[in-house]
């Protein structure tokens, strides 16, 4: 059926012709190729930033861009970059926009940092400098990322603040610590007087005057001078006191020892010579009293009291003898002390009571003695004086009390302030009659009639709020009653046209807290109403509260809802922010529509952000981890790209084994941060291609230096056998030279190797017949070198066309049947190889050049 085939005539197999166009545009493709290199080249060269600029600006291609893009890194040269390549060149401008955002980054921290040290700088300059103004400023500095100058500056400054805060805590503690010793030598003092104690005052007042003088001495306390040198002055005359009454302490002591050296002549000692001669000393200051010396006067009082009531044999009652034995003080003794004392005092209401007291005794029971007798005229005597003066000033002080309530009219007082000076002025009145005795009638009635004049604004004033109260009153009522028509019209669900009206729950919230207020803002009720009213008020505004609160509650169980919601959504997913909008969306709208009490819609809040902010928390902290996660893919990827290029100047021999372990490392290496991922790509792509090319020109030439050995020992071979058939082996070479030959030519791959070999073999052994397969086998090597070129694809010679036609067919019909199992182009040059054929000059090329 493909007869006709070799009927067609023998003609040169035409070339194909190259289009015009494919060669321009292959001309253009190299001229841009050698232009971009170029571009390339320029680029790398570049040194300076201005340069790299204007070559940005004029150059046409983007890889070489980038590479001078990577110059630039001044704020200017960067936004004029960024305006040039942001519709051009996306790759320059994100870089060029990432650098912006550092260095404003940057700026800012910077900014913040200077405001920071500006702020120590005014504090240092402070005069009063507090511990809590250093803390804000502590609280305010952010050390992340600032510069290395304005860190050490805010060191410094900070060290300044806290050496000043440093000795203001020290000066205060110095100055609390003279107080403290100020006051223990007080205390020391009033015991006894010590010789260093002036020279120790002088001291510490030095010390204190020190402390005053110091730097930081405005910052000490305000009261700490003052209370110091009140102590120091109190002190100082303490001890001037103590220094006068010596004398007097000296002869209060003397006279107490002689008392208690004296106890066994009890009667040498009399209760009335004792007091007497105790009396007789000189008086002390209030300050400089002793308890010790008068506890130990009172006690030798009491010791010898019942000594001395057994001489006078006086006829008492059995009562008073009881007493007397039990070592009691007579009724008579201690009221006439009493009465003495307060006369002394100037108290003329106790010595009144303790004379009404004498005059209810009854002196048969218990009798005074002469002295006491005396005693008691005298003292008598002084009160009847000191009543006629108290009388005299009394009516003084009541003509005065008179004159300043008919000077109150004129000042115009508030009306509280009146009542109060009004009430203050009859009080000091009253506390006259007991001190003075009773007033006249005139000087009563004239007080009483000024003291009502001016009483007049008050008790209108009085009569006002009588009346607005009864006007709040009135206004309570009627704010109680509008609250319960509201409360009728306001919770009534209408039915218009089939659908209930709920009612409208956020009118009635703000009108509850409306009618509250109002409330609040009333005014004062009389007490009589006050309860009754609160309880109407309180009743009728629950009829509204009750139902709001229901509905609040239902909407409280809402925002749990919500809260609930936002606390379970996932922060991983996509789509989680526009979730959470909408849940803040949906808590808005609900807030509008029903507004819950101050404090659960303040904690409700305060949740719903924190379940939002807890979200976008863990959102920021994965974007964080996912950042450093790409940065540090990148340093894996810069280290593989480090280790791909040195590996360059390593041996050929583990270049393949290197560049498949850096390409399975790269697969297997995560994101890295897109700005950089361009320029890393391209690095290992580069890197990769740089390899390839590397162990491509390793594979060339161990190729060719397989082609250059097959070649040799097929000629050696086809050599060998043209001198088998010509019968010159013998006189040429012998077997060692041949042999000699064949091991001075490299090893081929093992399939060739083997068959050439025993080629080679079959060559040296020249068995019978061995010259005559050779003869025969040329037709068969011919038809299997035409079998090889039409599998090949390879042409063979012009003569041959008819046969390479035939042949043809039945390759094509052959590897039809076969099908997979096909012999394939190296086997059947290893067949080739392997068959026992003289080959000619012509044939050997053939062959080579399939081999090749």
């Amino acid at each position: 059926m493909f007869g006709f085939l070799f009927k067609r005539t023998e003609r040169a197999a035409p070339q194909p012709a190259v289009a015009p166009q494919a060669a321009l545009r292959a001309e253009a493709r190299q001229v841009s190729d050698q232009a971009r290199q170029q571009a390339l080249q320029q680029a790398q060269a570049l040194s300076e930033e201005g340069a790299a600029v204007a070559f940005i600006a004029q150059s046409t291609f983007a890889d070489a861009r980038l590479a001078a893009a990577q110059l630039v890194q001044s704020q200017p040269a960067l936004e004029q970059v960024l305006q040039a390549c942001r519709n051009t060149d996306r790759r320059v401008a994100k870089l060029m926009q990432t650098r912006l955002d550092s260095l404003r980054q940057q700026q800012v921290v910077a900014a913040k940092a200077a405001a920071c040290i500006a702020q120590a700088q005014r504090l240092q300059q402070e005069l009063q400098l507090m511990p809590n103004q250093v803390a804000e400023l502590d609280r305010s500095w952010d050390g992340k990322d600032v510069p290395a100058d304005l860190q050490q500056q805010f060191t410094q400054v900070r060290a300044q603040l806290a050496e000043r805060l440093s000795a203001q805590a020290g000066l205060q503690h110095d100055a609390i610590a003279l107080l403290s010793q100020l006051r223990a030598m007080h205390l020391q003092a009033k015991a006894g007087v010590s010789d260093a104690a002036p020279a120790t005052l002088d001291a510490l007042e030095a010390q204190m005057a020190g402390c005053l003088s110091h730097a930081e001495a405005t910052t000490l306390p305000r009261h700490l001078a003052s209370d110091f040198s009140q102590e120091a002055q109190a002190l100082r005359k303490l001890l001037q006191d103590l220094q006068q009454h010596q004398a007097a302490l000296q002869a209060r002591s003397e006279l107490l020892a002689n008392w208690e050296g004296a106890l066994d002549a009890p009667d040498a000692l009399q209760p009335e010579a004792m007091r007497s001669a105790w009396s007789a000393l000189p008086r002390l200051p209030a300050e400089l009293l002793d308890d010790g010396l008068e506890q130990r006067y009172q006690a030798l009082l009491k010791q010898h009291a019942p000594a001395i009531a057994k001489p006078q044999k006086i006829q008492a009652a059995p009562a008073a003898v009881t007493a007397t034995e039990a070592g009691e003080r007579p009724p008579i003794a201690e009221a006439l002390d009493g009465l003495e004392k307060a006369l002394e005092d100037g108290a003329l209401q106790q010595a009144v009571d303790f004379d009404k007291a004498l005059r209810a005794m009854d002196f048969k029971q218990h009798k005074p003695s002469a002295t006491q007798t005396s005693r008691l005229t005298q003292a008598r005597s002084e009160l009847t004086r000191l009543q006629g003066w108290a009388r005299w000033g009394g009516n003084v002080s009541r003509e005065e009390l008179t004159k300043a309530a008919l000077e109150l009219p004129p000042q115009e007082l508030a009306p509280a302030e009146l009542a109060k000076k009004i009430g203050s002025l009859r009080a000091r009145w009253k506390s006259l009659d007991v001190s003075s005795g009773s007033a006249p009638k005139t000087l009563w009635e004239g007080f009483d009639a000024a003291c009502t004049a001016a009483y007049a604004p008050v008790a209108a004033h009085f009569q006002q709020q009588a009346e607005q109260r009864q006007a709040n009153q009135l206004s309570a009522r009627a704010l109680i009653e509008e609250i319960q028509q509201h409360a009728q019209s306001a919770l009534a669900t209408d039915a218009a046209g089939g659908t209930v009206v709920a009612p409208d729950w956020k009118t009635i919230a703000q009108f509850c807290q409306q009618k509250q207020q109002a409330w609040k803002n009333l005014g004062a009720i009389n007490r009589s109403e006050k309860k009754a009213l609160d309880n109407a008020f309180a009743a009728a505004l629950q009829s509204l509260q009750g139902p709001l609160a229901e509905q609040q509650a239902i909407e409280i169980a809402r925002r749990e809802k919500l809260i609930v919601e936002a606390a379970e959504l996932p922060a991983n997913q996509r789509d989680t922010a526009e979730r959470v909008k909408e849940l803040q969306a949906r808590w808005q709208e609900q807030a509008k529509a029903l507004p819950l009490p101050r404090q659960e819609e303040q904690e409700l809040w305060l949740r719903f952000r924190s379940a939002c902010d807890a979200i976008f928390a863990q959102r920021k902290e994965a974007a964080s981890s996912a950042d450093a996660e790409r940065r540090d893919n990148l340093r894996r990827r810069e280290e593989q790209c480090v280790v791909l290029e040195a590996a360059l100047s390593q041996p050929t021999a583990g270049l393949a084994k290197i560049l498949q372990q850096a390409q399975q490392d790269w697969n297997r290496g995560g994101q890295v941060p897109r700005a950089a991922e361009t320029q890393i790509d391209a690095r290992f792509q580069a890197a990769v291609a740089a390899v390839q090319a590397v162990l491509e020109q390793s594979r060339r030439q161990a190729a060719l230096a397989q082609a250059d050995a097959l070649r040799g020992k097929l000629v050696l071979c086809q050599k060998m056998e043209a001198a088998i058939v010509s019968s010159a082996a013998a006189d040429n070479q012998s077997e060692p030279e041949w042999r000699g030959e064949w091991q001075a030519l490299p090893v081929l791959a093992p399939a060739f190797e083997k068959i050439l070999a025993a080629r080679f073999e079959r060559a040296l052994q020249n068995g019978a017949g061995y010259a005559a397969s050779l003869e025969s086998g040329r037709p068969l090597l011919q038809q299997e070198l035409l079998r090889a070129e039409i599998m090949a694809g390879s042409e063979s010679p012009p003569a041959l066309s008819r046969e390479r036609l035939q042949l043809q067919v039945e390759v094509l019909q052959a590897s039809l049947k076969a099908g997979a199992s096909a012999k394939n182009i190296e086997q059947q040059l290893l067949h080739i190889c392997s068959l026992p054929a003289l080959m000619d000059d012509a044939a050997l090329q053939r062959l080579l050049k399939l081999l090749m």
